[in-house]
């Protein structure tokens, strides 16, 4: 009897995803250091207080898929570049609200910037803008499938 496992081979469809996550962040890494003075994790921080606004470590932690501990370094280093801002967080006094500095805002979108010129060089002669969009679908889909399990595993449940 054939199952959808016993015809389908995971493993190099892994390997080769998390070798080109590694390959395509050391490139914008080292781009980003390069031209911003900047490293990658650390921008991967403001990007999300820029896309939120106003947000605690939490939420960054969340966003990236990472521990408070580690969002909470990031932080750390973000606001000791002067590119973001703690204030008390009037609704939990455990927990304090972020905000990017303007240069910290100046510094993401020049980011933004580097980081776009970057990838094109790995994308666009290897995939088509469709192809990009169905790329891009794919991924996302598999991470959704598989947040209900993640969001639990954290919850400790």
């Amino acid at each position: 009897m054939d199952t959808r496992a016993d015809q389908t081979h995971f493993y190099p469809l892994f390997s080769t995803l998390t070798r080109l996550e590694t390959e395509l962040w050391d490139a914008v890494d080292a781009r980003l250091r390069q031209e911003c003075g900047l490293p990658l994790g650390r921008f991967e921080a403001m990007v999300v207080v820029s896309s939120l606004g106003t947000c605690r470590v939490f939420d960054i932690a969340s966003a990236l898929a990472i521990t408070v501990g580690g969002a909470s370094k990031l932080v750390d280093r973000v606001e000791a570049a002067g590119y973001c801002s703690r204030k008390m967080n009037p609704g939990d006094r455990r927990s304090s609200l972020l905000d990017l500095t303007e240069e910290g805002k100046a510094v993401v979108a020049r980011g933004r910037a580097v980081i776009e010129a970057e990838l094109d060089s790995w994308f666009t002669p290897a995939l088509s803008p469709t192809e990009t969009t169905t790329l891009l679908e794919l991924l996302a889909r598999l991470r959704s499938a598989q947040r209900p399990a993640l969001e639990s595993k954290a919850a400790g449940q």
